[in-house]
Formats: structure tokens, sequence, C-alpha cells
């Protein structure tokens, strides 16, 4: 139930109106997918770069709902899953999780 972000390059130009119409969900190949929010941040030429949020997380769903809308996602990155942010890590990097905040978020108590 946390909530994911990612910031994607799209090939064709979304339509507002379509993308405002995500947060009440979307079904799409016969799959009904939760609300997600999503952002038009840029135009660059034929690409377009996009934020999203969603909490499902399903398999390919980015992919998927953006196909559903006629759009090619060419480029996807992960922001930050739940209270977690990624942007400072590099490619193959990893960081530890504190203990006491990983509890904090799992709801237990850290002691």
């Amino acid at each position: 139930g946390w909530l994911r972000r990612y910031r994607f390059r799209v090939v064709g130009g979304p339509d507002p109106g379509r993308l405002g119409r995500l947060e009440q969900g979307v079904t799409g190949g016969g799959v009904a997918y939760g609300p997600i929010r999503a952002r038009l941040d840029s135009r660059r030429g034929a690409n377009d770069w996009l934020t999203v949020s969603l909490k499902e997380g399903r398999n390919r769903e980015i992919r998927k709902v953006m196909e559903h809308l006629g759009l090619k996602v060419n480029r996807l990155i992960r922001l930050a899953y739940g209270p977690f942010q990624l942007g400072g890590l590099g490619r193959g990097s990893l960081a530890e999780v504190p203990a006491k905040v990983l509890a904090e978020q799992l709801g237990k108590d850290p002691r």
C-alpha cells in the first residue's frame, strides 16, 4: 500500500484530460487498475516526460496503462517507494535503511 513515484518518457503527446481521468482508475486490456496521479512535466521534441504516483504497482502497470492511452514508454525511472526516496542512489547502488525507520514504517515498536 505504499505510494510509488515514477518519472518516465513517452513518445506521443498525452491528452491532459485523459491523464486526469486516471485518478478514477482505468481498465485496459481487461484489467482494472487503481487510481494513478499523472502529471506532464515537460515536452522535448517528440518525447514528453511525465511523473506518476500509484499504490498498486502491478507488473508493467505504467507501461500497460500508457499503452492503453496510445503512448509508448521508452524510459522509466523509479523515484520513490513509499517513504524511501531513491533519487540520490546511482544505478546498482545500495543504501541501508536504519532499523528504526523500517520499524516505524511497518508500524512496529522500534525497540
